[in-house]
């Protein structure tokens, strides 16, 4: 059976996403603030990466994910704060393609993306990503230090965000020189 389209988009970026979280949290538990801001986060490279890449659909996965995680990570929290929490974990990327596709001249199709678009992309998505999700576990009574908790966000979200796309762009990169050979 092969699998193809928009559902499969959705089903492995949630994988990816899925098994990219474990991870992330294996390896730097250690290094987290809070329940919800850590100080790397390397989902948040998925995050931004599927969303520019694949769109509504890697959006959608990320959601679908994100939902899943925070329920299975979070049982003590209320329903409703967990899933707004991950559908900001989809739209914030979606939000900041699309401020840097209209403000930025992002290429949509990502054609000619410089390292200077990735890294202004990225420091935009982080923030941007950061803000609304600390705003909410602010309004839901989740935080109580509003202004820490999302710097802490934003660092880890960006750190998170270069160091994922940029290895992507490596093995992509050396993937490529093996087909040369």
């Amino acid at each position: 059976m092969k699998l193809t389209g928009k559902p499969a988009i959705v089903g492995l970026t949630a994988a990816a996403y899925v098994a990219l979280f474990e991870l992330n949290s294996f390896l730097f538990s250690g290094l987290s603030f809070s329940a919800n801001a850590d100080w790397i986060y390397l989902p948040s490279g998925l995050r931004l990466g599927f969303v520019l890449v694949f769109g509504v659909w890697g959006a959608l996965g990320i959601v679908i994910a994100s939902i899943g995680t925070n329920l299975l990570h979070y049982p003590s929290g209320d329903t409703a704060t967990l899933a707004v929490a991950g559908l900001i974990s989809g739209l914030s990327p979606l939000l900041a393609r699309k401020i840097c596709v209209d403000s930025f001249a992002l290429d949509a199709t990502l054609k000619n993306l410089t390292a200077q678009q990735l890294f202004k992309t990225a420091a935009i998505f982080a923030l941007l990503n950061a803000t609304i999700h600390q705003l909410w576990l602010t309004f839901r009574g989740r935080t109580d230090h509003f202004l820490s908790s999302a710097m802490v966000t934003a660092v880890g979200d960006f750190l998170g965000t270069i160091l994922v796309l940029y290895a992507a762009k490596y093995l992509i990169d050396w993937l490529s020189g093996l087909n040369k050979n």
